[in-house]
Formats: structure tokens, sequence, C-alpha cells
């Protein structure tokens, strides 16, 4: 249970409130998708979870896990682990101030109005998408087929990949088979091959991530990309 949430099932919220709360989304689709999901919200084994003020989670906050089919945080949102949601089942999080978090890793809706500081910034794959109000800063931003609109700045050390991104400034990225990938993981999350150049010389080919799986795995272990790196957890 998310420490000091009310919640929908338990009659802790009521239904008006729970309208105007999602009435704050910035896509009036959403309201609408989750104005319907109420009517069979009984039948979800997910819940829908109201926080009235600023939350901190002292370590991770997995919205599956907590059976959260909607999180409202009325304020800031601070999570001193990984963040993470879902596209199956769908989980939406919603945070009026702004969030910092060590790591993000997203494949649901993520809604932050203000901004967004995490350490890893990881998108999950296509179905949802994430909508950030101010900016993000990140220091590495791997947004995989996710998609992203930031309405501020990116500010990231490291954009790896062309990322799905609705945003005023688009970032440098480094590609998929830059050799720069090599700086930012090891060599057991790509797939990194020798080749033979048109002049004879031997080189070092990278051709994108060897394992998507691993990498989230490394990120909700709050375990680094590249082993010479070292984390402040």
């Amino acid at each position: 249970m998310i420490a000091n949430a009310r919640s929908y099932k338990k009659n802790q919220v009521s239904h008006a409130e729970v309208i105007t709360a999602i009435g704050r989304f910035h896509d009036d689709w959403k309201t609408k998708r989750v104005t319907a999901a109420l009517r069979d919200i009984e039948d979800y084994t997910s819940d829908i979870w109201l926080v009235d003020h600023d939350l901190h989670i002292p370590g991770d906050l997995e919205l599956t896990q907590e059976r959260a089919y909607l999180l409202v945080v009325l304020g800031d949102l601070v999570v001193d682990g990984t963040y993470g949601d879902s596209d199956h089942p769908e989980s939406f999080l919603l945070v009026t101030g702004s969030m910092r978090a060590r790591d993000v890793v997203t494949a649901g809706w993520l809604e932050v109005h203000g901004d967004l500081s995490t350490d890893r910034l990881i998108g999950d794959y296509n179905a949802c998408g994430a909508y950030i109000g101010g900016n993000v800063h990140a220091r590495l931003f791997y947004g995989e087929h996710h998609h992203f609109t930031i309405g501020g700045t990116l500010s990231a050390q490291a954009v790896i990949d062309e990322p799905r991104l609705d945003i005023a400034t688009p970032p440098a990225v480094i590609g998929m088979y830059d050799l720069r990938m090599l700086d930012h993981f090891d060599r057991d999350l790509l797939h990194v091959y020798e080749d033979v150049d048109d002049n004879g010389n031997v080189i070092t080919c990278v051709d994108g991530f060897h394992d998507f799986h691993e990498l989230k795995r490394r990120v909700y272990a709050g375990l680094p990309f590249h082993t010479a790196e070292t984390r402040d957890n």
C-alpha cells in the first residue's frame, strides 16, 4: 500500500474527488478513459489512489506491484529508488508538481506537470506515453519506442538513439551504431562484433542492444550500465 494514499475502492475517496483530480490531466482523452474505467473499477485487480500532498517513497515505486490503476499526487513526488509503471495492465500516474526518482522506467501513462529529475530515464514499448510539462534532467535518456512530450528543455549527458520525442529543441543523440555506446554500456548489453574495413583493418562495430530486459533489470537493481561507473544509491 502507498503510504498516506487514499483508496477509491475502500471508499476513502469519493467519485467527485476522482473526477476533480483527473480533470487536471493535460489530455482530455485521459480524463475520459479514467472516467469510463470508474464504472468497472470494482472488477479490476487495481485501485485508484489519491495523495493530497507531496509524496516521498523511501524505496521503489512500481504501480503494478502496488495494484494502482491510477495514482494522483497533488504535489511533488520523490522516489528514492526506481519508479516503474505498466502498459499491460495499463496504469496512470498524475503528479501536479515535480518528480524526482533515482531511475525511471515507464511503459504506462506518466504525467508530471513540473520538472522530472532522474539519473536514468528509460522508455518501454510504444503502447502508452509520457508527458512532462517542465524540464527533464537525466544523466542518460533512452526512450526506446515510448513517446515523450516535454514542455521545457531536456538536459541529459547522453541521449541514446532517436527518441519518439515532442520537444521544442531536439537533443543531439548517440546512435545505436555509434562506438560511443561502449562508453555508456557494458559489452554484454550490446551487440558488439569485429569487422574488416576497406583497408583490411579489423574494427569494432556496435549494433544496438543485445538484451533490453537485462537493461531494465539493472535499473531496478540499482546497478550501473557500465561497470566503470559508480552509483550513489
